[in-house]
């Protein structure tokens, strides 16, 4: 395939030069078309302790084709080409040589049926396994998409858009022998209308997927999982006196997934109602009901919509019903509070739940000491039905900016306890905070930075999941900036065949099968100069170590990068020299941990064809 991506590319190349050097039209007819790009011939070397080394002489580079015909209303294009492009002779992020093209196409754009086209294909890239909060695995492999969209809007009739998209993945993560893979397809219909001061709407979504994840993660052989998913609906909104409007929603939502040959079919149905209305300039009332026939069926979605897929704990009758009426008070601009009640009634795991909530909360912002200030704060009783307790929650926010001698800062914090969860039977407590600082003497920069969280269900231990964080940037004119980072991060997740997600619904509702722990830290700097014009200097290392454990299948990783990258520009030409080093290992894969890397030195040159 890469022989004959090479080919192809050098060929077209061969014909864009002379037809360049032909000068070639710019206008064939009512076809506008003007042409860009670069040729880029090096040599470049790839070695390994997993791989066999190879070396060559090779051409790659860029091109862009762009243009339309009629007029730019009518029919626009913008075709990309890229080869053998890496992190050792470009700025494009893959340690191995990547290829691919890109196309884009907008149809009728100055008319009512306005329409667009994309696709993309990718060969041999570099991509990304996510884990929350430290530096992501690195896989690399094949991928493509397509998507096509369409509107119609037609002034004083319905609004109508619809589209289509698919797309695939597929990799293999750098120091196991795992794959990984996943594909899509989904369609989507949208539709508006005015009618007698009644706003309305209906959508409808399908669409199916299939994935596959890399067995160090999940702990299982054959993780993969097969989905379809879909929703539609009707809404319609109108305006009440005293300044007001209200909402009405019908929807359902359904799914019927395979995983591991656990299957699961089931729909949810919700009804959803608001009403707001302002009596007076600094008031405002509110009020809302929702209902869901199937309370398990929603927690089950949160589950598919992240990217995996199994039968929750319990599959039977459940529903859920949500009462809330809200008073606004303004008593100045700054200021404003609130007042609520809210009632909640669940059947769930064969049982009936209910809860009485009433809350306070006020909000405030002003100027303070030459910055910005704002604030929230809120008190909420929470009354249970089935056990009797009582329990007391408050949450609370706050932002500052200023600029004092000089030093811009800004900083905000947020902490919670007792809120409520999707589930009346859990609440949750966090905090997080954040902090930056940044200054400038002349010439010379500075900035630091800093982050922390924490979140966990309340009086459940093993649900917590936790982050931190640190920058810091100093630099001097354009001789040099260098820049440094921490971070650690600790909890549960979900594994999905692009990463590890956060468990979206309360951890003890998900079954201990499907979720994965992890924990690592990470670390990273970086180095950039030009030191004289045209000349740029760059260099970045990494290092992460992690820990995930699923089905009692531990593995400690370890993730380490290095890059370097010399560039110097002349007129129209690049003169480029990289090195690029990637180590990854998993002690759970069973293989040492794998070494590639790469260098490059060559040139390369700007060509306006056309």
């Amino acid at each position: 395939m890469k022989s004959k991506i090479q080919a192809a590319w050098g060929l077209a190349a061969c014909l864009v030069v002379q037809a360049w050097a032909a000068h070639a039209q710019v206008q064939l007819g009512e076809l506008k078309a003007s042409m860009s790009g670069t040729v880029a011939p090096g040599y470049s070397a790839t070695y390994g302790n997993q791989t066999n080394s190879s070396h060559s002489w090779a051409i790659g580079g860029t091109a862009d084709l762009s243009g339309s015909y009629h007029s730019p209303n009518f029919l626009s294009y913008d075709l990309g080409l890229y080869l053998n492009q890496s992190r050792a002779n470009s700025n494009f992020q893959s340690i191995s040589n990547a290829s691919g093209f890109s196309g884009t196409a907008n149809i009728f754009a100055g008319s009512e049926f306005p329409g667009a086209i994309n696709y993309t294909k990718s060969y041999n890239s570099d991509g990304n396994y996510a884990i929350p909060g430290i530096a992501d695995y690195v896989t690399h492999g094949d991928s493509d998409s397509f998507n096509i969209n369409w509107t119609e809007n037609i002034p004083r009739k319905p609004s109508v858009s619809a589209g289509y998209s698919l797309g695939s993945s597929r990799y293999t993560v750098y120091g196991t022998d795992d794959s990984g893979k996943s594909n899509f397809q989904a369609v989507n219909l949208h539709s508006s209308y005015l009618l007698a001061g009644f706003n309305m709407g209906a959508f409808f979504s399908d669409g199916t997927s299939h994935s596959k994840v890399p067995q160090f993660i999940s702990g299982l052989p054959q993780s993969e999982t097969n989905s379809n998913t879909g929703a539609y609906g009707f809404n319609v909104t109108h305006a009440l006196p005293m300044h007001g409007s209200t909402s009405g929603t019908v929807s359902r939502s359904y799914w019927d997934t395979n995983f591991l040959g656990d299957k699961s079919t089931g729909s949810v149905d919700i009804l959803d109602a608001v009403a707001q209305v302002h009596p007076a300039t600094k008031v405002s009332v509110s009020g809302s009901a929702t209902y869901s026939d199937n309370l398990s069926g929603q927690l089950f979605e949160s589950v598919v919509q992240s990217g995996s897929s199994a039968s929750l704990l319990n599959n039977s009758s459940s529903s859920a019903l949500d009462l809330l009426g809200v008073v606004g008070y303004a008593p100045q601009e700054n200021l404003q509070t609130n007042v609520s009640v809210e009632r909640r009634s669940q059947a769930f795991l064969g049982k009936n739940y209910g809860m009485t909530s009433y809350a306070a909360s006020a909000s405030y912002a002003h100027s303070l000491l030459e910055g910005n200030f704002s604030a929230s704060l809120s008190f909420l009783a929470n009354s249970a039905d089935q056990t009797g307790q009582d329990t007391l929650g408050f949450s609370t926010y706050g932002t500052y900016t200023t600029k004092i001698a000089r030093w811009h800062l800004n900083g905000s914090f947020a902490y919670a306890q007792n809120v409520q969860t999707i589930l009346v039977t859990y609440m949750n407590s966090h905090y997080n905070y954040s902090g930056t600082a940044r200054r400038s003497w002349g010439k010379l920069n500075f900035g630091v930075g800093g982050s922390a969280g924490r979140t966990a269900l309340t009086s459940q231990e093993g649900t917590a999941s936790s982050s931190a964080g640190f920058n810091a940037t100093v630099g001097y004119s354009s001789w040099a900036t260098l820049t440094g980072s921490y971070s650690r991060a600790s909890g549960q997740a979900i594994a999905t065949g692009g990463g590890l997600v956060p468990i979206p619904i309360p951890p003890p509702v998900v079954p201990s099968s499907l979720v994965s722990l992890y924990g690592g830290n990470s670390y990273a700097f970086s180095f950039s100069s030009n030191p004289v014009k045209n000349l740029i200097i760059s260099a970045s290392y990494a290092k992460s170590t992690s820990n995930t454990s699923s089905n009692d299948i531990t593995s400690e990783n370890e993730n380490e990068q290095f890059n370097t990258l010399l560039r110097y520009h002349y007129r129209k030409l690049n003169f480029t020299s990289g090195y690029a080093r990637l180590v990854q290992g998993f002690s759970g894969s069973g293989l040492p941990p794998q070494m590639v890397a790469s260098y490059y030195f060559g040139a390369s040159r700007w060509f306006k064809f056309f």
